[in-house]
């Protein structure tokens, strides 16, 4: 899966009723359902992102255009400029502290379980 599609997916989870705006390149792109629900205010292209989603956009220098247009459909539009990515340094300091000889391997697998879920 892709990361963007990913960031998508865990901020979808916060907030269902926002729709997120991501520049991907020289456009910014809706992904999945935000795709399909921006569909219903204006037609934009829909294309497959990755096997397990579709986007749909338009370019950089129109941004400000289409925000207009979503601020008077009363839509609340979150842009997001770049990937947010998770650093693993907190992660790195977490399992140096681990004594590998003592931990069993359901604790083993409850904590890469915590590593995967936080990533």
């Amino acid at each position: 899966m892709s990361l963007l599609y990913d960031q998508y997916q865990n901020l979808k989870e916060r907030d269902k009723d926002t729709y997120y705006l991501f520049r991907s390149g020289n456009f910014y792109i809706f992904l999945g359902e935000d795709a399909d629900r921006i569909n219903q205010f204006m037609v934009l292209k829909r294309t497959p992102f990755c096997k397990e989603t579709i986007k749909c956009g338009f370019p950089v220098r129109s941004l400000e255009a289409y925000l207009k247009v979503f601020k008077n459909h009363g839509l609340t539009i979150r842009v997001i400029e770049k990937e947010e990515k998770k650093s693993i340094e907190p992660i790195l300091k977490d399992l140096k502290k681990l004594d590998i000889e003592a931990i069993t391997p359901i604790k083993a697998l409850n904590i890469l379980k915590e590593i995967k879920d936080s990533l």
